[in-house]
């Protein structure tokens, strides 16, 4: 045994015998309460004015948040949130502006209809081109989704086919208007993904579209 090990267990030995003939009562442990965290949620608008809702559930409570700018806030991990109350939007920006200065600005979705059996949009489906190719310049976008469908007159596989050509057709359209290709991705789901449910050779008009999602 070293030096050490020995002055260690002489200091020990010592220790346990001073102790021995009197053991002091252990003092009473305390609870301590877990640190506030003071977690603060706001349902915030969507960027046409439209609200969703929230569900807030902690230590059996459930609070929910549907109204523009309600909020709700939990003090920590064992409490259950709060009454709702409503915070200005000058708090709002206050307190999470700098978060929200670098918010992605949401996706948005247009649809395009087409023909029937063809790569060529109707009407107002033409007219809605500019403005696609208008979000995308306004959102520098560097992800555009092309997908093309179709309704479920004809086969499977012409229709996946027929999607294809759709969803092509969009992208060559933009491509024209001078829209760099390299961030946009182009896809078939045929008649896999109906908007309007029918059975088997349903020529549905809603069907045969082309959905362009700009983010």
């Amino acid at each position: 045994m070293s030096t050490h090990g020995k002055t260690l267990a002489a200091i020990g030995l010592g220790l346990l015998i001073a102790t021995g003939c009197h053991t002091p009562k252990p003092a009473p442990v305390q609870a301590v309460a877990p640190p506030a965290t003071q977690n603060l949620i706001i349902l915030l608008p969507n960027e046409d004015g439209t609200v969703g809702k929230v569900t807030v559930t902690n230590s059996g409570v459930t609070r929910e948040l549907a109204e523009p700018y309600a909020g709700v806030q939990v003090d920590r991990p064992d409490a259950p949130p709060g009454n709702p109350f409503k915070v200005e939007q000058s708090e709002v920006n206050r307190i999470f502006g700098s978060a929200l200065a670098v918010t992605p600005t949401a996706e948005v979705s247009f649809t395009l209809y087409f023909l029937s059996d063809s790569t060529a949009m109707d009407a107002p489906s033409q007219a809605l081109v500019p403005e696609i190719f208008k979000a995308i310049q306004d959102r520098h976008s560097t992800d555009i989704e092309v997908i093309g469908h179709t309704d479920t007159t004809g086969t499977s596989e012409s229709n996946q086919v027929l999607g294809m050509k759709r969803a092509q057709a969009v992208a060559e359209t933009l491509r024209s208007m001078g829209m760099n290709t390299t961030n946009m991705s182009v896809a078939s789901h045929g008649d896999s993904d109906l908007l309007v449910e029918t059975p088997k050779g349903v020529a549905e008009p809603k069907n045969r579209r082309v959905e362009v999602i700009v983010r």
